[in-house]
């Protein structure tokens, strides 16, 4: 599905290709919601198959990501690392700063369960762990962050750790924020870790230790259609949130960051979504036939 640009930017190669691999398009309704009231001070709404932004507040204002930040670590670790890897908690992992997952020196969890976890609960620590399990140190696996952040298009954002605990050299946009999701969405294992509600994780050693996981992200299995992606809150960021959400057939991809508390991100969240799915429409695409017939002035 795909938003189409203003019909007199696109050249008749372009809708033909369209035609082909788009039969039906998705498109903002000529009588839009009105647009939402939301307290956070910078978010944005963009269509998860295009990228294009359907609604905007201060979407290229800089913010702290907080844990958003686990989107890149989580997408590095699914690229780099086997998922039966064994990855040992080192001793700066475990005395980081907030361990829900309540990892310890020395345990050994697969690279799967300790992602799975991480994104669920949002542990500082396990973040360090995959980053040192990858690259040796925090500070390395940072600079691959950055380096995977300018692949992607982000083009306001530094990377300072795995983790997203404040830094002054570690900032990025709600923009930013959504393309790097749009991107970590493709990947069929980080759209199934950031779906699930809870589930237990278990470790190698000590033998025997699990913990339930309960998802951090409050909308799943509460907003229709919500299938990710992760929360994020630090006293200096505020409440952060990049949520994934499809209905009938319309996929959609929205970021805030800096809302005053924990609970208005998500109700910031559902305001922007509601916005999106009542104005976005879905379409039949021109066959190739239709389209064919028609001819439009080239962009000056």
């Amino acid at each position: 599905m795909r938003i189409l640009p203003h019909i007199h930017k696109i050249g008749l190669v372009f809708l033909l290709a369209l035609a082909v691999v788009l039969p039906s398009v998705a498109r903002m309704g000529e009588a839009a919601a009105a647009e939402p009231d939301i307290q956070a001070e910078a978010a944005i709404l963009i269509d998860a198959d295009t990228g294009r932004v359907l609604w905007s507040k201060n979407g290229e204002e800089r913010h702290y990501p907080a844990s958003m930040t686990k989107m890149m670590t989580c997408l590095l670790g699914i690229q780099l690392m086997p998922p039966d890897a064994k990855v040992t908690i080192s001793q700066a992992a475990a005395s980081t700063e907030d361990l829900p997952l309540h990892i310890a020196r020395g345990d050994v969890l697969t690279a799967e369960e300790l992602m799975r976890g991480m994104m669920m609960v949002s542990d500082n620590g396990a973040a360090v762990a995959i980053a040192e399990h990858i690259d040796g140190s925090a500070a390395v696996f940072a600079e691959r962050m950055n380096e995977k952040a300018q692949e992607i298009g982000m083009r306001d954002t530094h990377f300072a750790n795995p983790n997203g605990l404040t830094d002054p050299n570690h900032y990025s946009t709600p923009h930013d924020m959504a393309r790097l999701a749009q991107y970590a969405m493709k990947n069929p294992v980080f759209r199934d870790f950031v779906r699930q509600k809870e589930r237990r994780v278990t470790w190698i050693a000590p033998s025997g230790k699990s913990l339930l996981a309960k998802n951090t992200n409050e909308l799943l299995g509460r907003y229709e259609g919500m299938t990710g992606i992760k929360t994020g809150w630090t006293s200096a960021a505020g409440g952060c949130l990049a949520a994934s959400a499809e209905r009938q057939g319309v996929h959609l991809i929205a970021v805030l960051m800096k809302a005053p508390d924990e609970t208005t991100r998500f109700s910031d969240m559902r305001k922007i979504l509601d916005y999106g799915f009542a104005s976005v429409t879905l379409v039949k695409g021109p066959t190739i036939k239709e389209a064919s017939r028609q001819t439009f002035p080239t962009a000056a």
